[in-house]
């Protein structure tokens, strides 16, 4: 599945709100598509096969629906994201509990404990890692479909996949200074984006 070009990892009243009701199909799957992917890869990251991730993701799913007509956003009491991120920790965490490995490998259900909570703790920082990874993505998907083809081309080019600047000008047949100027252009727009949809800033490639 691909990143949807409607961003947003970040908190939507309307979508909360149409979640409430179960039978929205067509949000539920706009929910999914959001969030499937950073789901999935911070399970993974956990320690969880590609099986049990799967089943963590649909778990998380189901509890979201179960606990949602009750959720109200409210900013002064936490995040969305951080609603969300306690979720998953759970299933996930439920799944490595079932996990016959973890006590299959340890001496004593205490080391099996040690871990249990060393994984979680992985699943801790994998979280913030992923969420800015998915974040990033959707706004470039988003500014992709807003962006002049050939200067998005370039940012291409010059951001993903690192080609210098004279490579980049040749290969479009253009100037260094309007290689550099898309680039810039193009980049300070995906920054825009991604603290729309909730990164606060896009580390990395686009300093």
């Amino acid at each position: 599945m691909g990143m949807i070009t409607d961003p947003s990892l970040s908190t939507r009243h309307s979508l909360l709100s149409r979640l409430r009701d179960r039978d929205d199909r067509e949000s539920w799957q706009t929910f999914f598509d959001l969030y499937w992917r950073l789901l999935y890869n911070v399970a993974r990251r956990a320690g969880l096969d590609d099986a049990d991730a799967q089943d963590a993701v649909q778990d998380t799913v189901a509890a979201v629906a179960q606990e949602m007509p009750d959720f109200r956003y409210d900013p002064a009491r936490g995040s969305f994201k951080q609603w969300l991120f306690c979720i998953v920790r759970r299933r996930v965490a439920d799944h490595l509990r079932r996990d016959y490995r973890l006590r299959a490998h340890a001496e004593a259900e205490g080391e099996a404990g040690e871990i249990l909570d060393d994984r979680v703790a992985v699943m801790d920082a994998a979280w913030e890692e992923e969420w800015e990874r998915s974040v990033l993505e959707s706004a470039i998907t988003l500014v992709r479909a807003q962006t002049n083809p050939k200067h998005f081309q370039v940012f291409d080019y010059c951001v993903l996949k690192e080609w210098p600047p004279t490579k980049v000008a040749a290969t479009l047949e253009m100037s260094a200074a309007q290689v550099y100027l898309a680039k810039h252009r193009v980049s300070q727009a995906v920054k825009r984006a991604a603290r729309r949809i909730g990164a606060g800033r896009a580390k990395g490639r686009l300093d």
